[in-house]
């Protein structure tokens, strides 16, 4: 094949590719703070043996000063710490999550060893995130659609507000995705020509997606189980020998290869299958969480929803014509063996997730863009005499109105406001600095970018005991004061009774806001 015809062939998915690229890169250009969740993405990757803040200190932060130090190695691949993968195990043993993401992020840390930067996490997710929207492609490509219509899937996922979310937030869920696409693909190549190779893929992607996050399990369930049906209903005996001993090696060797999921699931944490069976059994919650679940697609994917309206609309009026392709074998409805358990999936999420928020089932939004896509083909097979130059501007069309979503509101975990918290501590980096918290240590993992901006800081054990603090601060005019506010996650202070008894019990009468972050506030006491 000649250099020219390739690039007729290849060109709207590299267009594709590019254009998310950029807008990731533009993305994560602007991202400015992180979610405790993806602290603890640094932390559980590259502390040694210790998984959380309190490990790194001999078992507790209350009543000690940290260092600067302390809580970059906490984060950091320093010393001889890089491709410790044992660590990486012992941490999520001890976490809630199985390790394959944290395995890659450390992979990723050692090459940019004795450094502590979004950069790190946000490469390595782009990467993914790139390969996510080239297997979906191809999963588009190997049900039978176009070029154009497999460019215009992959592009109405790759600039969805859900999508861009999902690379931004450095975290396990663009693995997922990218695992989720390529079990679904591999399916979909065992659907139009069986090869005894591709249960074995099946197998593996299965182990690699249960190690990477535990709602793995519910759309690969019943995509497996689909194709189970769809294969009985042909007769594919042999196939479906092939592929349910390959499928139940490749789920039942998590056991094997990570017993602590049994542990997990059965723990009795915010994260875990108890947490989930309580979900499920509390009807009363089912119409608000779908009501919430159902706002999160609305407002993150709008241009494949609106492509989905309007392939709706359009296949009334090509009916006949849909009918005679499916009827001559140009047109198939195998899509819907990937598309009815993602339905089913986004339901059973939004009802048991641990919290409403839309991360549980980032996993599947590239099934959506595949709905769309699939509506999409039926209209294109349904028009055979469309030229490549209209199928070509369609596919255009719908990349200007990706990029209008990507630019219609930011994806989540931006951050724009830690900007000022980074600049307000910095400017504060001489004062001491004092965290009143009774030891609980997630507020102080959240406020760990701030808190790098001093030297050290001082941890309280109680909020009773102010000597800690006069001590720490010496003759002092002002000290910065974190506050652990959080009822559900941590201590939850309140605010105006510790800083009451500081102005009644210490030097420090005066108190000034100096903001308020997720589960903390900060104030500068002075004298």
């Amino acid at each position: 094949m000649s250099g020219r015809a390739a690039l007729r062939r290849a060109w709207a998915i590299a267009l594709t590719l590019l254009l998310v690229s950029a807008v990731c890169l533009l993305f994560s250009t602007r991202k400015q703070g992180m979610f405790i969740d993806e602290i603890y993405t640094y932390g559980l990757s590259n502390s040694s043996f210790a998984p959380f803040l309190p490990d790194a200190l001999d078992g507790s932060i209350a009543g000690k000063v940290l260092t600067r130090g302390e809580l970059f190695d906490y984060v950091a691949v320093t010393g001889d710490e890089g491709f410790d993968f044992a660590s990486v195990y012992y941490n999520q043993v001890n976490d809630v999550h199985p390790p394959l993401y944290y395995w890659l992020f450390n992979i990723a840390s050692t090459f940019a060893k004795g450094s502590f930067s979004k950069w790190t996490g946000l490469v390595l997710d782009w990467l993914l995130y790139s390969l996510c929207v080239w297997v979906l492609y191809l999963l588009a490509r190997r049900l039978g659609a176009s070029r154009f219509v497999s460019a215009a899937t992959a592009m109405l996922y790759g600039l969805s507000l859900l999508g861009l979310s999902t690379m931004l937030m450095i975290r396990m869920y663009v693995l997922l995705a990218l695992l989720t696409t390529l079990l679904a693909y591999w399916i979909a190549c065992l659907m139009r020509d069986f090869r005894p190779r591709c249960c074995v893929f099946v197998a593996l992607t299965l182990l690699a997606g249960l190690m990477t996050q535990y709602y793995f399990v519910f759309y690969a369930f019943f995509l497996c189980a689909a194709y189970v049906l769809w294969a009985l209903a042909r007769r594919e005996f042999k196939a479906l020998a092939w592929f349910i001993p390959c499928a139940l090696a490749g789920a039942l060797a998590l056991l094997l290869v990570f017993p602590a999921c049994l542990t997990h699931l059965f723990s009795g944490e915010l994260v875990s299958g108890e947490s989930a069976v309580d979900n499920l059994k509390n009807l009363a919650q089912y119409p608000v969480r779908l009501r919430t679940f159902l706002g999160f697609v609305v407002h993150g994917f709008k241009a494949g929803l609106l492509i989905g309206a309007l392939g709706l609309a359009a296949l009334l009026f090509c009916a006949k014509g849909v009918k005679q392709a499916l009827r001559e074998g140009r047109a198939r409805l195998d899509w819907l063996v990937f598309l009815i358990p993602a339905a089913v999936t986004y339901l059973l999420v939004a009802i048991i997730s641990p919290v409403d928020e839309a991360r549980y089932f980032y996993n599947i939004v590239p099934i959506f863009a595949l709905g769309a896509g699939f509506l999409l083909y039926l209209l294109e097979e349904a028009q055979p005499e469309l030229s490549p130059r209209y199928r070509a501007l369609i596919f255009l069309a719908v990349t200007l109105l990706a990029l209008w979503e990507a630019r219609s509101a930011p994806p989540d975990f931006l951050y724009p406001e830690h900007a000022e918290y980074n600049r307000l501590c910095a400017e504060h980096a001489d004062d001491p600095c004092v965290y009143f918290s009774d030891g609980h240590f997630e507020a102080v993992t959240e406020d760990l970018i701030q808190l790098m901006a001093f030297d050290e800081f001082y941890v309280t054990g109680t909020d009773r005991d102010l000597s800690g603090m006069l001590a720490y601060a010496g003759e002092a005019e002002e000290v910065v004061v974190f506050i652990d506010i959080s009822e559900f996650w941590s201590s939850g202070y309140k605010a105006e009774e510790i800083l009451a008894r500081i102005a009644s019990e210490t030097p420090y009468t005066h108190a000034a806001p100096l903001y308020e972050a997720g589960l903390s506030t900060t104030y500068v006491v002075s004298r």
